[in-house]
């Protein structure tokens, strides 16, 4: 990928016009399409705004990529503040849609504490209903429209922010992991007393409470940590998501609408 065509990903995928990327660097918009028709190169000073606006290095900016991945391929260039606002989105929605399985699961709480008070039983359970669908809608509307196409395109990162951002993932890895084992726990566990006493080898009771309790929290947990790493390891392992089948299918689908 040569240094023009960098330059035209990042400014479009920074939402920026020639005329406004000219107006920060104090130059031309003239010179601007020079250099994303590789007609010229920028001066020093400049290379160094531009790896400060796109947050990138200035040795990926001219390095002429020679990999068939880079150049045989399409691939969309993802830079370090688009990842993080990424993940950032990522790990809102995953909590919005944990939050809604939480209070899903938490209706079973009323169910459980008023079995006298039929008003109250079903008065709860509506209550702990309607908040986890506003959370999932919630969730639905915080997806950002500009971040769909990571998960439709090949990514290319800047080798030295990939190797940064695997070393931080890696890092919080196992804290994610460590959430994630108690959480599938609570989740089993909740799963296979509801089961039994459905099924008569239990009783319902007042402390069935803390069945759902426990259960509602661990899909939170579940569906808050597999949404982070599912994230984090769909910018990391792009290599091996984009080689997938399903990927594939889906990007073959996409071209023949397009093309229609």
């Amino acid at each position: 990928m040569s240094f023009g065509e960098k330059l035209f990903k990042l400014r479009k995928e920074k939402g920026l016009s020639q005329e406004s990327l000219a107006e920060q660097l104090g130059t031309t918009r003239q010179a601007i399409s020079k250099w994303e028709n590789n007609q010229g190169f920028p001066e020093t000073e400049k290379l160094l705004q531009l790896s400060n606006i796109f947050e990138t290095s200035v040795d990926f900016l001219l390095k002429d990529e020679q990999t068939s991945k880079d150049i045989n391929e399409k691939g969309y260039y993802v830079s370090k503040e688009m990842a993080t606002a990424y993940i950032a989105n990522q790990k809102k929605i995953s909590s919005y849609i944990g939050i809604g399985f939480m209070f899903w699961a938490m209706a079973g709480i009323p169910y459980v504490m008023f079995t006298t008070n039929l008003t109250w039983r079903y008065l709860g359970m509506a209550v702990f209903t309607i908040i986890g669908i506003a959370s999932f809608i919630l969730g639905a509307f915080s997806e950002q429209e500009q971040y769909k196409i990571l998960k439709e395109e090949p990514l290319i990162f800047d080798h030295r922010y990939l190797k940064e951002l695997s070393d931080a993932y890696q890092a919080k890895k196992r804290i994610y992991v460590a959430m994630l084992i108690p959480s599938i726990i609570l989740f089993i566990t909740g799963i296979l007393a509801i089961s039994l006493t459905v099924k008569g080898k239990f009783i319902w009771s007042e402390y069935h409470s803390f069945v759902f309790l426990g259960f509602a929290l661990g899909l939170f947990g579940f569906c808050y940590c597999a949404g982070v790493i599912d994230a984090y390891e769909l910018l990391i392992k792009n290599e091996y998501y984009s080689s997938g089948m399903s990927f594939k299918i889906k990007r073959k689908i996409k071209n023949k609408i397009n093309n229609l």
